[in-house]
């Protein structure tokens, strides 16, 4: 082991007081106001949420309904999953209720998501290849946990308030129901963990009578809903010029079923309830002490152990993980900064969420794009001028909106036979350079989208003829082939007329049932599936019209610009769909060979008795 982690953690137990609390009688004089040091936290303890197993989903829903005092914010969302056995992760269909918007940071790793969301809410900071469908309008959370319902089963569903960072992992959680009602003040366990967007309240005192310097951080974690083993890491960061383990005491307090592991960058006197280990001797359990859950009782202990100074003291829900940050120590109480002034200031412009509002929407050969004024004055910018590359096509200052737009054929477009170029320069009063993107469309007239049905997995003739209990496969493409467009098949659906249902096959570029497979693209990157018609209809069917939706993105997007293809087919029944043959023909060709059979036997028993010989009477 190093000298100097020896020596530290030698200090760190050395620091342990031989005797036990005891309770104090008269009551500490200590103003608790705001100071200085910074408290974070992660905890899984929600405001309404649930976790239920679903093993034989081919695709599992999960919700977070998300609430927001801003009016933009940010928010980081990871999603893990582990791999058994080596088998792939199943497909994720995750649902993002805001109330107000968001710049969406997103890492799933290896996991086939699917993303419903409302885009004029949900920003994505870099453009995402995730399959996105867009969020109807509800008004209860009711409503969408019945719409998800629809999807696949719900796993977990978890409303947070003002969150920072999300991790969600997508393990089947044990011992969990099968369905999934919302609980409120829910322990999400290992299935969600989140930090809040603003730090901890810090309050901080001085003791009457008590000389010295020493000071106490007192961390009182609060009992979950749910009673079960658990370990908070404490991560405890001080600036202190000595290396006194009595400059500072660390006590923590919380319910019986929580230990601690102390993660400290400097040595100091601990005081906990429960078990404690150290980072550097994890396996070392410590006992703790029977400390009281009370305030008063709290800075009775600081009090006792000679502190001075209560240099923070914090109530917190139930943590995983809680940080504690102080810029000084043993300097006296550092009273809390300023309060940040109603103006923003110019300086604060956060240019890199700035540029990724720019998102041209492309219809009718013209380029638009639309910043709205509430966000760039949220995100403390100032923009003094909006062009594209050619600077007199400028942006137009309307009520709430700037809009900057034009033809394909002017201010500096780059057009080649699919895509449309140009670069959006942004001038800022808080920057003395301009800011530059470049932003694409693509020319949908250019391109080509045809669809094919073919009765055999080699896709060598297409036919616009299918039997009933037949196997079709479908291949749609899209050319000529663009190097920087991704092309995904979105959905696909079988129109059997006005009496029959619609036969979904494709959802959210999901398989929608077991009787539909998506196959491997073609040498040329055609997308591909095949499906089983149903061969028992009430009425049967004899036309239908296939008809698929394809998603295209430009890699400088975040947003999907979709498109439709459809063909028509004649069905027919079993064993008939050679000769064209339909119900109403199959039926009049069985009452016409029972007539010819009837009539051929009446012939046959009529020639039978008057051709007969008869027996001769007896002499």
């Amino acid at each position: 082991m190093d000298r100097g982690m020896f020596s530290q953690a030698v200090a760190l137990l050395l620091a342990l007081c031989s005797l036990g609390p005891t309770s104090l009688a008269e009551t500490v004089y200590c103003d608790l106001q705001p100071v200085d040091p910074q408290v974070t936290y992660i905890t899984s303890q929600v405001s309404e949420g649930c976790v239920a197993q679903s093993p034989n989903a081919t695709l599992e829903v999960h919700i977070l309904f998300l609430e927001f005092l801003k009016e933009v914010s940010v928010l980081e969302l990871t999603l893990q999953t582990s791999k058994h056995n080596g088998t792939l992760p199943r497909e994720v269909l995750l649902v993002l209720s805001t109330n107000k918007t968001i710049f969406l940071k997103l890492q799933a790793p290896g996991i086939p998501l699917h993303l419903a969301y409302n885009p004029n809410l949900v920003i994505f900071q870099e453009p995402t290849k995730v399959n996105t469908t867009q969020l109807p309008p509800f008004t209860t959370k009711g409503e969408l946990l019945n719409w998800a319902d629809t999807k696949g089963p719900v796993t977990s569903a978890a409303e947070l308030n003002n969150p920072q960072s999300i991790l969600l992992r997508l393990d089947q959680a044990p011992r969990s129901p099968s369905s999934c009602s919302l609980e409120p003040h829910k322990d999400m366990g290992h299935t969600l963990e989140w930090s809040p967007n603003a730090q901890a309240s810090v309050r901080g005192c001085r003791l009457e009578g008590v000389a010295g310097h020493k000071e106490a951080h007192i961390l009182r974690v609060l009992p979950g809903p749910e009673a079960w083993p658990r370990t908070v890491t404490v991560k405890v960061e001080l600036s202190c010029a000595s290396r006194d383990p009595d400059a500072a005491v660390l006590i923590l307090q919380g319910p019986p079923y929580v230990s601690w592991l102390i993660d400290a960058n400097h040595n100091m006197q601990i005081w906990t309830t429960g078990e404690y280990s150290f980072k550097i001797f994890p396996e070392k359990n410590i006992p703790g002490f029977h400390l009281p859950n009370t305030t008063q009782g709290l800075l009775g202990e600081a009090r006792r152990l000679n502190a001075s100074v209560v240099a923070s003291f914090v109530e917190l829900p139930l943590a995983s993980v809680v940080s504690l940050r102080a810029p000084s120590c043993g300097s006296g109480l550092q009273p809390s900064p300023t309060p940040v002034q109603t103006t923003p200031p110019k300086e604060g412009c956060n240019q890199e969420l700035l540029l990724s509002l720019i998102q041209p929407k492309c219809s009718d050969d013209v380029m638009t794009l639309v910043l709205n004024k509430d966000l760039i004055s949220t995100l403390r910018c100032t923009i003094t001028s909006l062009t594209f590359w050619d600077s007199s096509c400028q942006a137009e200052d309307r009520d709430d909106q700037l809009v900057l737009r034009s033809g394909y054929s002017s201010c500096g477009m780059i057009v080649t036979e699919n895509v449309i170029s140009n670069e959006v320069i942004l001038n800022l009063l808080s920057s003395s350079s301009p800011q530059q993107k470049k932003v694409q469309c693509i020319n949908m007239d250019s391109l080509s989208f045809q669809l094919g049905l073919y009765l055999s997995p080699h896709f060598l003739q297409a036919s616009n003829t299918i039997e009933l209990g037949q196997q079709g496969f479908v291949q749609v493409s899209v050319s000529p082939s663009i190097p920087e467009l991704t092309i995904q098949l979105d959905s696909c659906q079988l129109n059997l007329g006005p009496d029959m249902e619609i036969v979904e096959l494709i959802q959210s570029q999901a398989a929608k049932s077991s009787c539909v497979s998506l196959l491997s693209p073609s040498p040329g990157g055609d997308m591909r599936f095949s499906f089983l018609l149903r061969g028992y209809m009430v009425p049967m069917p004899t036309t239908g019209v296939l008809s698929c939706t394809v998603a295209l993105r430009l890699s400088t997007w975040s947003l999907d610009v979709q498109r439709t293809v459809s063909t028509r087919l004649n069905i027919v029944s079993p064993g008939l769909h050679d000769k064209g043959l339909v119900l109403p023909a199959v039926l009049g060709i069985t009452f016409g060979a029972f007539l010819i059979g009837a009539l051929l036997t009446a012939a046959l028993w009529y020639i039978y008795l008057h051709t007969r010989e008869y027996p001769r009477p007896p002499r």
